[in-house]
């Protein structure tokens, strides 16, 4: 698996933001947006292209670095796998 999907799921997989980061990946009627977490932004291109790149504050500049391009279907899968590592409550089921 990509470096920055690992790196994201193991930092940002949590129960404070599951259910949302969730909704906003499965929705059909959102095409395109930004979910911004502690250290991470997910980039909706489509409704089923995301890129995920780390954000890094430095002074007052925002600094980018590498990001990974995942379809819908392999990001929910990884999403919940990490969810049911970590036993949140709550875990959605992907064929809803």
């Amino acid at each position: 698996m990509n470096e920055v999907l690992q790196e994201f799921l193991d930092e940002e997989i949590t129960g404070a933001i599951y259910e949302d980061l969730w909704n906003f990946v499965k929705s059909g009627s959102l095409i395109r947006g930004t979910f911004e977490c502690s250290n991470h932004v997910v980039m909706k291109l489509s409704s089923s292209t995301f890129i995920i790149y780390r954000q890094y504050m430095f002074s007052d500049n925002l600094k980018y670095c590498d990001a990974v391009v995942v379809g819908k279907n392999y990001f929910l899968k990884k999403i919940n796998s990490k969810a049911y590592e970590k036993r949140l409550p709550n875990i959605q089921n992907i064929l809803d």
